[in-house]
């Protein structure tokens, strides 16, 4: 049997435009963090269970692993934004279910780092000098 033969017997799962990557990508772009999470400092996962139909509409979605209210809402408003490919499956219709972990990070503020180089002081002076010279450098990540 050829591989296109094999490929006619089973059944096909809807894939997202552009594969996992581009679902990344787009969960990163419209993550929308929660004003009183960010002001909790709230972070990590929340994980939805979700169904995609013959359509490639998601049509019905649940939160397994909780966070926080608000961040579940986002990320219930996510998963029910995503528009996945239509499947040819020869006029079955086939509920698709899925898993997704939606993470919740805080970016980190910009700390300075700051660095300072002072010149050695010889072993033993011979009369009192002025003090070292000191030079203070400050990056910013």
């Amino acid at each position: 049997m050829s591989d296109s033969q094999k490929e006619k017997r089973f059944i096909k799962r809807p894939e997202y435009p552009g594969g996992k990557s581009a679902l990344t990508q787009y969960i990163s772009d419209h993550l929308q963090y929660p004003k009183d999470a960010l002001e909790q400092k709230i972070e990590g996962n929340v994980r939805v269970w979700y169904e995609v139909n013959d359509n490639g509409e998601v049509v019905d979605a649940k939160i397994i692993q909780p966070l926080f209210p608000s961040c579940d809402e986002e990320a219930l408003r996510l998963v029910r934004s995503l528009q996945y490919g239509r499947p040819k499956n020869y006029h079955l219709r086939v509920k698709t279910a899925f898993t997704i972990n939606i993470r919740f990070r805080l970016k980190e503020a910009a700390q300075p780092l700051t660095i300072q180089y002072s010149q050695a002081n010889p072993a033993k002076p011979a009369k009192p000098t002025q003090p070292a010279e000191t030079y203070t450098y400050t990056i910013h990540f």
